[in-house]
């Protein structure tokens, strides 16, 4: 068996963009260039709650999602494959989900990306987020998102007390299989419920 490679992260806004867990995969896309960067294909990566996203104290944080990498790919991959079309923002819908597409930047000639319209970048995030190179994708995720869920104290992870650029590693690998199994066992795959102060789901 593979080493099991896990690491956390707290996440200061959850807005469906970063991660997007729609159209039945989750793509981490933008923001935490050195997360995209650094990690490979089946490390799992959790964003946890922090103060600022939802109140929750140093040592309360919950678990927003859980995501195996099965697949990472590069912005120019990301926007020309077919297959994540879906995940380019249609500002012009009326469906929230068409809104918060994570597929921004479009590459231009010779060597480039234009950043095209939505509504959670600017071109102020533009180096920021293609600093990060690659696109982070999961059909392998959990996404609890406002209905964040609280992790016993026995298999929870570790979970760094402020931000962290790289996210901070399990290296107790017993505690990481059975946070892992523990979510794998009680939990369904895929979109659980909206991200922080979206509209419930119904």
């Amino acid at each position: 068996m593979n080493e099991i490679r896990l690491f956390s992260y707290k996440m200061t806004h959850d807005t469906g963009f970063a991660p997007n867990p729609f159209h039945d995969i989750l793509t981490l896309a933008n923001c935490k260039p050195q997360i995209r960067k650094s990690k490979r294909i089946n490390d799992w990566i959790a964003g946890f709650t922090s103060s600022q996203l939802s109140g929750d104290s140093i040592g309360y944080e919950r678990l927003v999602y859980l995501m195996k990498v099965t697949e990472k790919v590069d912005y120019s991959e990301y926007w020309n494959n077919p297959r994540f079309k879906a995940k380019i923002p249609i500002l012009s819908s009326d469906n929230i989900v068409d809104k918060a597409g994570d597929n921004i930047y479009m590459p231009v000639s010779p060597i480039g990306f234009k950043q095209i319209p939505n509504k959670n970048h600017n071109e102020s995030n533009f180096r920021h987020d293609l600093n990060g190179k690659y696109i982070l994708i999961s059909d392998e995720f959990y996404y609890f998102g406002n209905s964040a869920i609280i992790i016993p104290n026995r298999i929870r992870p570790k979970v760094p007390r402020g931000q962290s650029g790289q996210g901070v590693r399990t290296h107790n690998l017993e505690k990481a299989m059975l946070f892992i199994e523990y979510i794998k066992k009680n939990y369904t795959k895929g979109l659980f419920d909206y991200p922080h102060n979206w509209p419930k789901r119904k």
